[in-house]
């Protein structure tokens, strides 16, 4: 519209143009109204256009106008909805008002009613979770009771079984009072009561009313008296068994001893007639000979040497039959495990009888280390190895065994030898007749010490008697000459060896000052010598050792007090006389040292011999001159010859002659407490038993006795306790 308004208003100012330009040219006029036709035109056009455009645009408008409609209805029915929900939201608003009016009255009334009523719920609560627990308690202690209603059925159900079978056998219950001999001494048998079933058991006869085998259920009673023959060994009259080399092993006493059959062979003994048997016949051959016109059989027995036990295996040296040199066996106490374990001298002697230097008869100087110590029961021992058989002859070199043929084996050759041989069967070998000779194997702590000789055998120089080792804790290392104390050939020749506080203490000559006490921890620099006693190079020879704790005493001669007992810590200023017993140079003849009570215990004199008339006396010492006494001398006295300490427990020992009573040679107890008694007279009246080799066996003092009438056989004594049951 507005368009058509502008063509109007062209086409009138042509028109006015036209009027105004009538007197001009009209050549003019008619370019400008062909100008003004041309813009007409144009326009007409624009026009045109445009009013397509309009129409278009009225189109469209009528299509919004139609979308208009639609949107307005749409949007009607939207205020609608909205006025609906307007509604809706008013009344929730309402609901909600009212709900929260109503929740705020309701929080008012609970927070009333729980300030009202909080006291009573929390004891409510409380006897709630009171309750709970009481429960729980008692839900444990209905379990228990339960159990233990069960528990109790089955020992009600036992128990009446028990008392079934109880009542079965009370009336087979029975007391036997029976006469032993097996279990005590055969000279001294005693009664005995024996309690148990006379139901049959093995070893019994049910209903005979004595109590034998497996019917005996407990013994009462002892051997009455404290002392008595063990067994009569060898029973013919006036014939004697004569046991000795007496060792102990696991609570038995084993010893060699001739029963007049078998000759010497070796016994075992646990202090009772039937526990007292041989343990096996070694040479069990007998050889015959005509005396006074009868046929005469005989054995010789067994050809025993050394015996020293371990823990469970006794190792001793014995020669058998026609061997004439004694070799290694051991034994676990019984028949089947006694067996020898070397042959290591597979020679025959006759071979070497122009030979004076060959003084070999068998296995010696055997030294046995317990199982308690080293695991095992080890020996070590001298021996000679030869058979010329495999050519070889080493001489008497150190050894060891475990008690097995496998584990017998030489140490080390510590001596050579070049002596030619000639053999049984025209050959010939380079022998060593000697060898290195070891004796004194002693062990401190790791360490076996032991004295032997060596050439240029294993230490390639000769280096005389010395002292050498043997690591046991590494044993690989071999066997090692500890010092050359008499440097070069010259032998220092080490003994009497005694361990205290991990050192070993000797006796031994430096070529210097003479045989004096020496010490060594195993090494060169820690082998010296403890003091020189006898000065100038005279030997104070220290004799037998003994080690009270942390004190060594033992017996030396310091050129003026003559042989006495001293004692020593280790140190030079701590060695010292303990005391003069017999004054000025005469000896005081101190032997058989031992501890007892804490203290030194010793055989002495108390004056020279032939001399006043004090002879050997028990003596004591605390390690000073005052403290050194006899013990007593209310019942030994007069010339008397005390011998052979043992300690039994708490009790001492000893054989000695009774003064007054006239009891003879007998065996005599001491005690701190009540002093010297008179223990058994095994021989009654003025004649002797001479009680000799004691041993203790547990309680009991074991030692071979003559009374006049079974001989010289194995006896004991002790303290016995009771109970006694006579008739």
């Amino acid at each position: 519209m507005q368009r058509t308004a502008i063509v109007l208003t062209l086409l009138y100012s042509v028109s006015l143009l036209s009027g105004c330009l009538g007197g001009d040219s009209s050549s003019e006029n008619d370019r400008v109204v062909t100008d003004l036709q041309a813009q007409i035109d144009n326009l007409t056009v624009v026009n045109q256009q445009q009013e397509g455009d309009i129409n278009s645009l009225n189109d469209q408008l009528a299509t919004s106008s139609s979308l208009v409609s639609e949107i307005q209805a749409t949007l009607s029915e939207a205020n609608d909805t909205l006025e609906s929900l307007t509604q809706t939201v008013i009344q929730k608003e309402s609901q909600i008002s009212n709900l929260s009016n109503l929740s705020e009255q309701l929080r008012e009334e609970f927070e009333n009613s729980a300030a009202q009523n909080s006291s009573h719920i929390s004891s409510l609560e409380s006897q709630v979770q009171n309750i709970t627990q009481m429960m729980e308690v008692l839900e444990d202690e209905r379990d228990e009771a339960l159990d233990q209603i069960s528990l109790k059925e089955s020992e009600i159900a036992q128990l009446t079984d028990s008392l079934d079978t109880a009542e079965q056998r009370m009336g087979l219950l029975i007391t036997h009072l029976y006469y032993s001999v097996s279990g005590c001494p055969e000279s001294n048998p005693g009664n005995k009561l024996s309690i148990g079933f006379d139901d049959g058991s093995p070893g019994g006869i049910q209903g005979d009313g004595i109590l034998s085998g497996s019917e005996i259920v407990s013994t009462f009673g002892e051997c009455p008296g404290n002392s008595g023959l063990v067994k009569d060994i060898n029973p013919l009259a006036s014939h004697n068994s004569n046991p000795h080399s007496m060792v102990t092993m696991g609570g038995m006493l084993y010893f060699i001893a001739d029963d007049g059959v078998h000759g010497n062979e070796l016994w075992r003994s646990d202090g009772t007639v039937g526990g007292t048997n041989m343990v096996i016949d070694l040479n069990p051959t007998r050889q015959t000979f005509t005396l006074e016109g009868s046929i005469v059989y005989e054995n010789p027995g067994t050809d025993f040497g050394e015996i020293m036990a371990g823990d469970e295996k006794i190792f001793f040296a014995a020669a058998v039959g026609n061997d004439e040199i004694r070799e290694l066996y051991v034994s676990d106490g019984t028949n089947l495990g006694t067996l020898r374990i070397s042959e290591t001298f597979d020679c025959h002697p006759q071979v070497f009888s122009n030979y004076p230097e060959f003084t070999y008869s068998g296995v010696n100087s055997i030294s046995v280390i317990p199982a308690s110590e080293v695991g095992f029961d080890t020996a070590y021992f001298s021996a000679f190895r030869c058979s010329f058989e495999n050519v070889t002859c080493s001489g008497e070199e150190p050894h060891t065994s475990d008690g097995t043929v496998s584990g017998t084996v030489q140490l080390v050759d510590l001596f050579y030898g070049n002596t030619d041989l000639v053999t049984p069967n025209g050959g010939s070998v380079t022998a060593d007749l000697v060898g290195s000779q070891p004796s004194d194997f002693t062990r401190s702590g790791n360490n076996i010490y032991f004295s032997a000789k060596a050439d240029i055998g294993a230490v390639l120089t000769d280096v005389g008697r010395e002292l050498f080792v043997l690591n046991i804790s590494s044993p690989a290392g071999g066997v090692q000459l500890v010092k050359d104390i008499n440097f070069g050939s010259a032998d220092s020749s080490p003994s009497l060896f005694e361990e205290m506080g991990g050192e070993l203490f000797f006796t031994a000559d430096d070529g210097i000052s003479g045989m004096e006490l020496w010490k060594t921890d195993g090494t060169d620099a820690g082998t010296v010598i403890v003091s020189n006693i006898a000065a100038n190079g005279s030997s104070s020879w220290p004799g037998q050792k003994i080690s009270v704790g942390d004190t060594l005493y033992f017996t030396a001669n310091d050129g003026t007090s003559g042989y006495e007992l001293w004692k020593s810590n280790g140190t030079y200023s701590g060695t010292s006389l303990v005391k003069d017993i017999v004054a000025g140079p005469s000896d005081g003849g101190v032997t058989n040292m031992l501890e007892f009570d804490g203290e030194l215990y010793f055989i002495a004199h108390t004056s020279p011999p032939g001399v006043g008339t004090q002879g050997a006396e028990v003596w004591r010492s605390d390690g000073t001159d005052l403290g050194t006494a006899r013990i007593s001398n209310s019942i030994v006295t007069d010339n008397t010859n005390a011998s052979s300490l043992t300690r039994v427990g708490d009790i001492l020992y000893f054989v000695d002659e009774e003064y007054g009573n006239g009891a003879g040679r007998e065996l005599f107890s001491f005690t701190p407490e009540g002093g010297i008694t008179l223990a058994v007279d095994t021989w009654p009246g003025q004649q002797s038993s001479d009680p000799r080799n004691l041993i203790a066996l547990r309680e009991k003092v074991f030692f071979v006795g003559n009374d006049g009438v079974s001989g010289w056989e194995l006896r004991y004594h002790w303290e016995n306790p009771g109970p006694i049951i006579s008739l």
